[in-house]
């Protein structure tokens, strides 16, 4: 009669990477604002970018573990080798750094009536158009029994760059509105300011 407090078997090594690879990004998706909230009072669009950015390479290191010896699980589809080939090896690294390069393009340059079309267009294309183009190549790979993980993730990765510029498209369609401040002295007039609402930022020169 077996003891029943025999140990349980082992989970699998791969089980146990998986696992591991998950709690890293629930920590990097906790620890990363709230870092920022303890020094800076708040916690800005940069740092839940940051957050998502090592959660998302965290869960996408742990499935690649996971899978890289369950070949049942591989595409089918044999690489060319191609100009499209090479695009698409540059996919991971457009979702990562497009937004953070389009960001920085918005933030380093003050926003007038004459140029923030210019800049916000700049950033929608390295956030949205790069990891776009990037990922069109890889279609082709989704393919056998692991298709559906395979589509989930290169949709699911590409659309957090494109959820980053969200709120920069939106101002693109919109336009700036007026923003109307009253000072505090009593009798100064109202302060009228050009505003993009959705990104939160004012236009220089008025």
């Amino acid at each position: 009669m077996k003891d029943k407090r025999e140990a349980a078997p082992a989970r699998p090594a791969f089980v146990r990477v998986l696992w591991r690879w998950g709690l890293a990004a629930l920590t990097a998706a906790a620890c990363v604002p709230t870092r920022f909230y303890l020094e800076t009072g708040e916690a800005p669009p940069i740092a839940w970018g940051a957050s998502v950015f090592l959660a998302t390479l965290c869960l996408l290191v742990g499935v690649g573990m996971y899978f890289a010896r369950r070949t049942e699980y591989h595409t089918r589809v044999e690489a060319r080798g191609g100009w499209a080939d090479r695009v698409g090896a540059f996919w991971l690294v457009a979702c990562g750094l497009g937004p953070f390069f389009g960001w920085a393009l918005a933030s380093a340059f003050t926003l007038t009536e004459g140029n923030w079309r210019w800049l916000y267009w700049g950033r929608a294309g390295l956030s949205v158009g790069l990891p776009a183009l990037t990922a069109l190549p890889l279609l082709r790979y989704v393919s056998g029994r692991g298709a559906p993980l395979m589509l989930a993730l290169l949709l699911g990765v590409t659309a957090l760059p494109l959820w980053s510029a969200w709120a920069t498209a939106r101002d693109l369609w919109e336009g700036p509105s007026n923003l109307r401040v009253r000072p505090p002295s009593p009798g100064a007039r109202d302060m009228e300011y050009r505003h993009l609402s959705h990104t939160n930022r004012v236009l220089a020169g008025r």
